[in-house]
Order: structure tokens, then sequence, then C-alpha cells
């Protein structure tokens, strides 16, 4: 089958040439779909050095796009607390751009290939998908990938700021939710049909790269204590309510320490645990590592003995399934995008997002308790191999291939 990929457009983020986690998605999901003898187009922006070699492991064939240089948040860190509002406009611009430019390497490949599927996972680049292939004769079916949580402003005013979101969801042929939470929200948020959405859960993971790591790691040490917590710095991330749990914790677990990794996204956000830090004495129990390389945040997963999720809102928790592909046991938010995948599993403890006392309970029985972190790990190592880039590439793969065979049923017909 011949399919075409669209990137969101934005990201690799030079002088990082880092990737996020939906190009990183959409790249293992390319990767695996081309390994699995499909041909596979991506259309993206140029990258770095490191975008360019990882991109020519890969069996798919890349189509990149030249983009303006933009002023990226770390770049203003002085205007953080403003960079919502200074980035909104310039990251969507990006968007934009990127996808009206997409729409002239995707006509050659529809005019000069026969593609069948065109997948998006942006919304601009799904509108451009549906334009350029309405241009060429409707000849492919376009799938749409929605990555982004809803924001939280009242009804009427979201379905103004969500107009085009909603343009994409309804004019595409077919929309893939990451979860089953996020088909029911697509479902009670824009009235969509839900036989028009397909719920591949989980999103994948590396998990053929982490447990090669893991080979070549030794055993952890049983007297490890670190929690790790992961994600950009921000309320919905609600790292406060962790960083108040654990000042519980360490009044009868001094040893322990949380260590949390990801950007800062929200400036005041981070001077509110700062001074909660400083005010509680609590410097020595928490460090923030900030954005680390992909080596040395599994080097935190592999040293750590708890994985502490305790995210407001998700629409795919990829570092879930990381932290199962690293056997860890799990205190998560009972949030239904961590339900989906978690919930009677044996492999972690759910609780409510903004219940301090309900962490400090699970975190103090999980380090108490050896015998059960080490059950909650081997259940996490069997749930993680079902939700790995390859699994995921199948589920993907059946779907490619019945709406393909639905779209020549309609064809025939006409």
């Amino acid at each position: 089958m011949k399919i075409v990929h669209l990137g969101i457009g934005i990201v690799p983020v030079p002088p990082g040439d880092i990737a996020a986690g939906i190009e990183e998605y959409i790249f293992e999901l390319t990767k695996n779909l081309a390994l699995m003898g499909n041909k596979v187009y991506v259309i993206d922006i140029k990258g770095g050095i490191k975008q360019r070699v990882k991109r020519e492991q890969s069996l798919a064939k890349f189509h990149t796009l030249w983009r303006f240089p933009l002023p990226y948040k770390f770049k203003l860190f002085s205007l953080q607390r403003y960079n919502d509002y200074i980035m909104y406009p310039i990251d969507s611009m990006q968007f934009m751009i990127f996808a009206i430019l997409s729409t002239i390497p995707m006509n050659k490949l529809l005019t000069k290939e026969k593609i069948e599927i065109i997948h998006t996972h942006q919304r601009d680049t799904a509108l451009a998908a549906v334009f350029t292939n309405k241009l060429t004769g409707n000849k492919v079916q376009v799938l749409y990938t929605p990555q982004r949580v809803t924001s939280n402003l009242p009804k009427w005013l979201r379905r103004i700021v969500h107009f085009p979101e909603i343009l994409a969801l309804n004019w595409v042929d077919h929309v893939i939710a990451l979860t089953p939470a996020f088909k029911e929200h697509l479902v009670e948020e824009y009235g969509l049909n839900p036989t028009k959405i397909t719920s591949i859960p989980g999103g994948g993971a590396a998990v053929d790269e982490i447990e090669q790591f893991l080979s070549l790691k030794t055993e952890k040490s049983p007297l490890a204590t670190i929690i790790l917590c992961t994600g950009m710095i921000c309320e919905r991330k609600n790292q406060l309510t962790a960083v108040k749990a654990i000042a519980e914790v360490v009044k009868t677990n001094s040893h322990v320490k949380l260590v949390f990794t990801g950007k800062v996204g929200e400036v005041d956000y981070y001077k509110r645990i700062h001074d909660y830090i400083n005010e509680n004495k609590l410097t020595n129990f928490v460090e923030f590592k900030g954005e680390v390389s992909k080596q040395e945040l599994y080097n935190l997963y592999h040293t750590a003995s708890i994985f502490l999720f305790p995210s407001a809102a998700e629409v795919r928790p990829a570092v879930i399934i990381e932290a199962l592909t690293f056997r860890l046991p799990i205190v998560a938010s009972n949030i239904q995008a961590n339900t989906d995948i978690l919930l009677d599993k044996g492999c972690a403890v759910l609780v409510d997002p903004h219940d301090i006392d309900g962490i400090v309970v699970a975190v103090t029985r999980l380090l108490k308790d050896a015998t059960l972190r080490h059950s909650m790990s081997e259940k996490a190592a069997v749930l993680s191999q079902s939700m790995s880039y390859k699994n995921v590439a199948r589920q993907t793969m059946d779907l490619y291939e019945e709406l393909v065979k639905r779209k020549r049923m309609i064809l025939e017909l006409k």
C-alpha cells in the first residue's frame, strides 16, 4: 500500500533538533508501516543533522519543506509568563504556512503515485489534505489523528476558537482517537458519529529500543528510591500536587527523592512549586532536571523505583507507556486517558489527581512493599508489549485496509 503521512510543521526545534511527542509518534508509526512492506511518504519540515540521520535510518521516503525560524520559548525565558500569548499566533501561522506548502508535494504524489491513504496529525494539514484530495479527484482516504486537549473555555467560545478543528474532523474520511476516552470526548464535544472514529489505544512506545537499552544494563539496586515524574512543567500536568504529596512521604521515608524532567511551560506555576519547596524545606527531596536527552531520560527510568503521573488532563499519555516498558510500578491520576490503559491491569495505583492523601498512601505503600513492586513490575512488562509501535502500526494498517476496501466499493458503485 502507498501511504502519505503529514507532519505538523513546527518541530523538530532548532538548535536542539528535538522531536516533540507528536513528531516522535509520526516517525515511529511511519517507520513501522514501512517495515511492514508499505511504501510510506512523509511530508515534514527540514530538521538538523540529528533528524536527517534519523530519517535516513527509516525506510520511509521524506519530502522536506523549508520553514522560517521562530522565536521559540527557550529564547524568551524572561518573557515566559507571556509565552502562550506570544507563541499562539506565531505557532498558528507556522501550522498554516506548512499546511499550504504541503499541498505542493502532496499534489505531485497523488498525481504520480497510486496513493491510497493520506494520514494527517494536525487540523491545518487535515484541511490541506482534504482540499488536495478533492482537487486530484477524491481518490484516497484522508485520516486525521487529533492530538490536542480541548482548551478549558466556555463551550460557545470553544466553538469559535476550535472552528478549524470542527471543519477538519467533519471533512476528513475517518478519525483515529488515541484512547477510547478521547473517542468519547470527540463524540461529545464535536458531535461526531462514533462510526467515523476508530480508537487505537496507547499511541505506541519504542519498546524494541527500550528493551535493547535494558539488555545492556545491570539490575537496578533494590534500595533505589527515586520517584520519577516526567512532562512539561505546567498546571495541567499537576506537578505541585506531586510535591505536596512528597512533603508528607519524606516524613517517614527520608531517603526518597522526587525527580522531574521536562521543560518549563508555565513560569508562574514553576515559581509556585519552587516557593512551596523552599517554604517546606524540600530542596533535598525534589530535583528538576529540565529537558534531558533520550539517553539521560532512559537512565532515569531505569534507576527509578516508582513512576508518578498526577496529570489532570491528557489525550495520549505516552510517558505512561514508557514507564510500563521500563517495568515501573505506577501511581497515576484516575483520569480516563490513564484508566483506558491501566485500569484493572495490576501495574498501577490510580487516584484522584488532586487527592494528596491518596497519592501519599499509594507511594508509601509501594516504597514499603518490595513484593508488590515486583508483582506490578512484571505485569507492566506484559502490558507494555501490547502497546509497542509495531502493534500500533498493525492496528493502523488493518484500519487502512478496511477504509481502502470501502473506498473501492463506493467507486465501483459509481
